[in-house]
């Protein structure tokens, strides 16, 4: 669908065009919900209220504040019994929750309830809080190079920790929330977080606890507070640069629409409606959405309001829009690898390709709206995979594996792309996929865990051997010397995609392995099937000699 809809889309994120945009959309089956935020704050008050300490009765004076503005009907409750009151019927106050923390309580500082009262670096920055799968599919784009700025309205550090998680480094992301933050930057991207942090809160709270902003008095001073003009400036100059993804962000507060209309005030975008400058990941544009696209296209709005409203949501949430996103730029990347090896035959690339979008297809037949298994897949199978044609000493211990990092323009001229045998694996993967296009066999893996086994057969339900493709003779001497090379069962093809002698470890056709079938061992150079010919049917013929299909 995004393809389909929003191709500028896709090409803008692989050349790492686009400023993302994140909200609690992204974030609302791993953290706590503003209403607990809210019934914490509510409990609190009633616990101080009833401590007997001598300020007892400023926090029951803030706790009537409270109840008498926003919930009327639980002041008899309370009163009834103040110290076991419980808050109820406090959804209506989701989208208010900024004013509700704002009570003060007298002789305590301004953020007294948002950080001692509710607790808010405890709870957004818990440790064992975990990322759920958008935040682990946005961390695999932020490793691939081509998600490299973003700005986040959210408390909690998922982000960080998904890739983290991947990656097993911290040089790859930036965090910013103070002036000071990027004079020390190291990281390929970095996040902005404009509501501030609650895991550096937690740990850092000298530094980072007045950057919490939550309620009404503190959003307001995001926008022309001198002390916010950084953060402010910086968001600013980003949304008149680049266009706009937004995931999971209402834009109900008011110091971020100032920013877009101050952006808009600069140099506004022109409506292109095969290319807006705004995509918010909804089905459909909500108000507060709207009056940001109301204020960045200034009179283009007026004329072509409807089909601006219309155009500017992709139509799906945030999970799915990352997804697909997440698999579009693969496929793109491995089309420019497949561009970038020397001497293809004429009418090859774009058969290849061809080859390409039959495997994304697969994918997305196989993991539809399930993002969670889609990122499974791409930790376990598609990451060994990699890790099996590069060679562990190439990759690292990082559980995901980028296929290059970069963008798409950079992959256009890296000389790493030839220098790694990218531009190769790109034409295996894309050979596979047309082999299976046209119908003469089927391409399967053995495990999902094991994306580097695939196996190669006739038809659907048929067996077949399995294919092992590989860089070099490095990594075919990995490959040769593992336990299912070595003992198992069942007919083997390595597939080596670079010139390079290698010892052969191979048996002999007809050995007996482990289990009742006999067993054999080929190799295949992929300079032997490929050179001299002429068509993409003589190489698929060759390939099927080669894998005696």
């Amino acid at each position: 669908m995004i393809r389909a809809n929003h191709p500028e889309l896709i090409e803008d994120v692989a050349d790492g065009k686009r400023f993302v945009w994140l909200g609690s959309g992204i974030s609302l089956e791993q953290v706590p919900d503003v209403v607990e935020l809210i019934a914490r704050v509510l409990r609190f008050l009633r616990d101080q209220a009833a401590s007997g300490e001598a300020d007892a009765e400023h926090h029951r004076t803030a706790l009537l504040e409270i109840l008498d503005e926003h919930l009327p009907t639980e002041r008899a409750r309370y009163e009834n019994d103040r110290g076991n009151w419980e808050p109820a019927g406090l959804d209506h106050l989701r989208d208010k929750y900024s004013r509700v923390l704002g009570v003060g309580v007298e002789g305590k500082p301004t953020d007294y309830l948002l950080i001692d009262g509710a607790g808010l670096p405890e709870l957004y920055g818990d440790p064992d809080l975990g990322p759920g799968p958008t935040h682990r599919l946005l961390a695999m784009l932020i490793s691939e190079g081509v998600v490299t700025h973003l700005a986040s309205g959210n408390w909690d550090t998922l982000v960080e920790k998904a890739l983290l998680e991947i990656s097993a480094t911290d040089s790859l992301l930036d965090v910013y929330v103070d002036v000071d933050d990027p004079r020390t930057a190291r990281g390929h991207a970095e996040i902005a977080k404009f509501h501030g942090c609650a895991g550096l809160a937690r740990t850092d709270p000298d530094r980072y606890r007045d950057k919490i902003i939550a309620t009404t008095a503190q959003i307001s001073k995001l926008h022309g507070d001198n002390s916010y003009a950084h953060m402010t400036d910086h968001l600013r100059d980003l949304t008149t640069r680049m266009r706009s993804l937004v995931l999971g962000l209402s834009v109900q507060d008011s110091d971020l629409l100032a920013i877009f209309r101050s952006a808009a005030s600069r140099s506004p975008w022109k409506w292109e409606s095969n290319h807006p400058a705004y995509l918010f990941a909804e089905p459909f544009v909500s108000p507060s959405q709207r009056d940001v696209l109301e204020v960045a296209y200034g009179e283009d709005f007026g004329r072509e309001r409807t089909s601006i409203v219309r155009r500017s949501a992709i139509g799906a949430y945030a999970g799915p829009v990352v997804a697909a996103i997440l698999i579009e730029v693969l496929a793109a990347k491995l089309g420019v690898a497949i561009q970038r090896h020397q001497g293809l035959p004429g009418g090859f690339e774009s058969q290849l390709k061809l080859g390409i979008r039959r495997f994304v297809l697969r994918v997305v037949a196989a993991f539809g709206g399930d993002e969670g298994s889609l990122a499974d897949f791409l930790l376990t199978g598609y990451s060994d995979f990699l890790r099996t044609y590069l060679g562990s000493t190439a990759v690292g211990e990082a559980s995901y594996l980028p296929f290059a990092r970069g963008t798409t323009n950079t992959l256009a001229t890296d000389i790493s792309v030839i220098g790694m045998g990218i531009d190769r694996l790109a034409i295996a993967i894309g050979l596979l996929g047309f082999g299976e296009d046209r119908g003469r066999w089927r391409a399967a893996l053995v495990d999902e865990q094991k994306g580097s086994r695939i196996m190669v057969s006739r038809t659907r339900n048929a067996t077949g051997p399995t294919l092992v493709v590989v860089r070099g003779a490095r990594e075919a001497v990995a490959t040769m010397t593992s336990d299912d090379w070595v003992s198992g069962h069942g007919n083997m093809v390595l597939l080596q995609m670079e010139l390079g002698g290698v010892s052969s470890t191979r048996s002999p056709g007809g050995r007996i392995g482990r289990g009742r079938g006999a067993r054999s061992r080929r190799q295949l150079m992929w300079d032997d099937i490929s050179d001299s010919v002429h068509s993409l049917e003589e190489l698929m013929v060759r390939f099927e000699t080669g894998v005696a299909l």
